[in-house]
């Protein structure tokens, strides 16, 4: 049974694309995207027309992280969690979510991730503590970990990157910069082997 194609609104494709849905709109006007209307006179975008647009414009971020990777996001806000998420898909990642102490080293040694993103302030679990037993572990001891957390003391940045951290960022992120790093650590692993 042939599934239903995805129909995104202009603000859905815009998310997509990382572009405003005035330029999507524009777009469409301009013919470059093939849109229909609603009979409310909303535009609708086949999924396979907007893969269509964004292949011939060149706008699919697989250039930037090389093959497929695997990130595993240890995260218990969901509005961060809903925005590593949606940038992480976007660039081809598979995600493994954690919110459980438990479950972090025994998930990360049963999967290896190629990186961990770690908040270390979540009820029930200690950053520092399960940053520690990562990097004492065999099997995860050569995973990157970024730390991306509210905690942004000078003496508390210190303390992640003793307790095995390889990078830091400090909640709320910036998009550009989430990318940049997790791109950097995940290259890095590469060239590491």
């Amino acid at each position: 049974m042939e599934r239903e194609a995805k129909a995104y609104t202009t603000f859905e494709a815009a998310k997509v694309c990382h572009v405003t849905h005035h330029s999507i709109k524009n777009w469409i006007k301009q013919g470059l995207i093939k849109a229909s209307r609603t009979p409310g006179g909303h535009y609708r975008i086949l999924e396979h027309d907007l893969d269509a647009f964004r292949e011939q414009f060149d706008m699919f971020p697989r250039d930037k992280v090389v093959g497929h990777k695997q990130v595993m996001i240890v995260d218990d806000d969901p509005d961060a969690l809903a925005l590593m998420e949606r940038l992480l898909t976007d660039e081809g990642c598979e995600l493994i979510k954690v919110s459980n102490a438990t479950e972090v080293g025994l998930k990360a040694a049963q999967s290896t991730p190629d990186l961990i993103l770690l908040d270390f302030l979540m009820p029930e679990i200690n950053g520092f503590e399960v940053c520690r037993a990562l990097r004492t572990n065999e099997t995860t001891r050569n995973i990157p970990i970024m730390a991306v957390t509210c905690l942004d003391k000078e003496h508390d940045i210190e303390r992640i990157f003793a307790c095995g951290a390889d990078d830091y960022l400090a909640k709320p992120f910036k998009v550009d910069q989430f990318l940049t790093k997790v791109r950097d650590l995940l290259n890095k692993k590469d060239s590491r082997g």
